[in-house]
């Protein structure tokens, strides 16, 4: 027995000897390990948080499901990602009027904040299905708000057009129900002298919690220059047609006013001057119907006619 312990006092002896030493050895070695650990390029499934943004009036029903991606990198690296988790944001479509969504995730999608030197290899799943509340959606019509004035010699000629004049509102029924029109944002143009056309927003600070499709319609109006011109010898006929009557005078000088554009391709044929037959055997002077073509004002010189009879032989 007088050996054995010998042999043990002095191993005892050997692993007391220079203690600190050796303990700050093992300090070092599992330090150095750690770090050559951590430099060693590895792969790492990562949670991801995922973020939907539903159109206006919508909601998204059920829980988002979870999101994960593969990250490679040196391990210190792919620590930093659980402690700040990647982010992918994504936006339904207010042009949606299902109540199903189907988004697709790519490693482009993936936000990550502050300094990670980290490369994404893969996001899981690639394919997600959103659910969102039922819509209702409804024909209305378009409110113009809008107000164009000419310039000195211009005018509008006609009205102002809308294109479309009808758009979809979608939304809760109760909300929807309750629109039956949607205006447009106030515009005022002035001194204007040639035809407009732009694009216009609707107003949809009114809609609640409904939208609508499309969000912008198109106006257009014709304001042209302001002209005059005169019709020579323009014949008037007599109504109803009665070969048995004349006109004294059987023609007349027509004046029209309207866009100079459209002046200019006005005949003596296009306009038409009437007289009316009236009831009696002798002569009968009547005023004159000038009827022009639509938006070009006409008047007659002189404005009557004398009817007469006449006498066979």
């Amino acid at each position: 027995m007088q050996p054995s312990r010998t042999l043990y006092a002095r191993l005892r002896a050997a692993a007391v000897k220079n203690w600190p030493i050796k303990v700050t050895a093992l300090v070092l070695s599992a330090v150095l390990w750690a770090a050559v650990a951590a430099e060693e390029p590895t792969t790492r499934l990562v949670p991801v948080d995922l973020s939907i943004d539903a159109p206006p009036g919508r909601t998204i029903t059920g829980p988002l499901p979870a999101v994960q991606a593969i990250y490679s990198g040196a391990a210190r690296e792919l620590i930093k990602l659980v402690n700040s988790p990647p982010v992918i944001r994504k936006a339904v479509p207010d042009t949606l009027s299902g109540n199903e969504y189907r988004v697709e995730l790519s490693v482009e999608d993936l936000l990550i904040g502050g300094d990670v030197d980290a490369h994404p290899q893969a996001v899981q799943p690639r394919i997600l299905v959103i659910s969102l509340n039922d819509v209702t959606r409804k024909s209305v019509r378009v409110a113009p708000r809008v107000r164009i004035v000419p310039d000195a010699g211009y005018a509008l000629v006609g009205g102002i057009a809308i294109v479309p004049s009808r758009v979809t509102v979608l939304g809760p029924e109760s909300a929807v129900q309750s629109i039956s029109s949607v205006p447009t944002v106030w515009l005022e143009l002035r001194r204007v002298t040639s035809p407009v056309r732009r694009m216009v927003r609707l107003d949809t600070t009114v809609l609640g919690g409904t939208r609508v499709i499309p969000r912008e319609v198109e106006i257009s109006a014709e304001v042209a220059f302001i002209a005059e011109r005169v019709l020579v010898g323009v014949p008037i006929a007599i109504q109803p047609d009665d070969a048995e009557w004349i006109a004294d005078p059987p023609a007349v000088i027509v004046t029209v006013r309207g866009p100079s554009t459209r002046l200019v391709h006005l005949t003596r044929d296009s306009v038409s001057v009437i007289a009316s037959l009236q009831s009696g055997a002798g002569p009968d002077t009547v005023a004159l119907e000038v009827v022009p073509p639509p938006g070009i004002t006409a008047v007659a010189t002189p404005d009557s006619t004398v009817l007469t009879r006449l006498v066979r032989g």
